[in-house]
């Protein structure tokens, strides 16, 4: 008896390690960043990307423009890191925005909805914050699903 439950458990603690699958995503042409985080990771079908600002990819300076701008080169960050993994903004179903000035949010919302198609947005929170890394303004994670792979 003693050896069936060992055998359950073992088998059990096999499939809990083994039916989850996490895979980094770094992307290709961007310089990997000196922090302790991964900019996304795919787990159980989804891929979960880590927060980020308007900065170039080449640079990790913020872009110049204002909000408009660096919102938009924040959703083209993003977009790269999806495409890497395998997948778009059209599959994103969830995205929190992170801003340092609420007054920014309508600029923010006009470049945010040139991203996604009308009727089909993502869930969506935003924070209005004290400050953000390197001072910007705005700073977005998203989760997308994955699409199924093809054999």
């Amino acid at each position: 008896m003693q050896y069936v439950l060992i055998i359950l458990l073992v088998l059990q603690t096999s499939l809990v390690v083994f039916g989850q699958i996490r895979q980094v995503i770094q992307p290709r042409n961007v310089p990997a960043v000196p922090y302790p985080f991964s900019p996304g990771v795919v787990s159980n079908g989804f891929l979960f990307v880590s927060g980020q600002v308007g900065t170039n990819p080449q640079t990790s300076k913020l872009v110049s423009g204002g909000i408009e701008a660096e919102a938009e080169q924040t959703i083209q960050n993003i977009a790269t890191i999806l495409k890497d993994a395998g997948t778009s903004l059209d599959n994103v179903v969830s995205v929190t925005v992170y801003l340092s000035d609420m007054d920014d949010f309508p600029k923010m919302n006009a470049v945010y909805q040139r991203f996604f198609k009308a009727g089909s947005y993502p869930a969506r929170t935003t924070v209005g914050v004290a400050k953000l890394v390197f001072g910007a303004r705005v700073e977005m994670t998203m989760t997308a699903a994955m699409p199924p792979k093809t054999k």
